[in-house]
């Protein structure tokens, strides 16, 4: 009897070094997550520095994807993610104002263009032209994303915007929509982020740099983040020499440089 005790007692040992020891292991292999809210403009690049950061790091990014004001709406709502990066500093800035900042970066920039169907129909090679008559024209909604406040702003500034407004057909919540617009001929031009061009797909115009509007992306990490020191290590990572030069290789230009300065 005492002999059967004894192996009871031993079956139960192994039973809890092994539970133990499944336990232990699947806490050390599961990946820390950040959540962090992103501009759309920008989600090539980010996918790629997020892989790249996982890489090094074992964290996983994920991100919200959408227009600057959406997301900082969202964060505000909700009081939750580790890190902002909006398409314009105004948008941290107002995330800053309101509290919900720890430490901010400015990374690259955001130049805008004018962007048309392959072989450009309605001839449009100026700001000007964005105003004639039967021209059709699709910005970013100016109370929403970084691209439509930025188009707003650049319009009013070139004495344009009542104009050019007229034209209006669509006023979409994100620039990376435009860009179908003008992809499907439901538009004849469409004012986007020069990094989105597509030369295969559509034709360009350069907006001369004094008609212009050029924008600084920062990121922030968020005072509520719960994972603070991992969050500012991809912060970190984002604005780092090595960080800008996947922004650049997708047609970026970093921060700082001498063409923009502090735009």
């Amino acid at each position: 009897m005492k002999k059967i005790i004894g192996i009871f007692c031993l079956v139960l040992l192994l039973a809890g070094v092994i539970l133990t020891a499944g336990c232990t292991s699947t806490d050390s292999a599961e990946n820390k997550t950040l959540l962090v809210y992103c501009g759309a403009g920008m989600k090539e690049p980010m996918e790629e520095i997020a892989e790249l950061f996982k890489e090094r790091e074992g964290i996983t990014i994920e991100y919200t994807y959408g227009g600057s004001a959406q997301m900082l709406s969202q964060i505000e709502l909700y009081q939750t993610g580790d890190a902002y990066m909006p398409g314009a500093l105004a948008y941290i800035q107002s995330a800053m104002d309101k509290g919900f900042i720890d430490k901010s970066e400015k990374v690259i920039y955001h130049v805008i263009t004018i962007i048309v169907p392959k072989g450009n129909p309605a001839n449009i090679t100026s700001l000007e032209d964005l105003a004639k008559p039967g021209v059709r024209v699709a910005i970013g909604e100016p109370t929403g994303p970084a691209i439509g406040q930025g188009t707003k702003k650049m319009l009013e500034k070139d004495g344009l915007w009542e104009a050019v407004s007229a034209n209006v057909v669509v006023k979409s919540a994100t620039v990376n929509e435009l860009l179908v617009y003008v992809a499907m001929k439901q538009a004849d031009a469409a004012l986007v982020y020069e990094d989105l061009y597509n030369p295969e797909a559509m034709d360009k115009i350069d907006i001369p740099k004094e008609q212009g509007k050029v924008d600084i992306v920062p990121i922030g990490t968020l005072k509520f983040s719960t994972n603070k020191e991992d969050a500012e290590k991809f912060l970190n990572f984002v604005a780092s020499a090595e960080g800008k030069a996947i922004f650049v290789k997708h047609g970026f230009e970093s921060y700082p440089s001498a063409k923009y300065g502090d735009a």
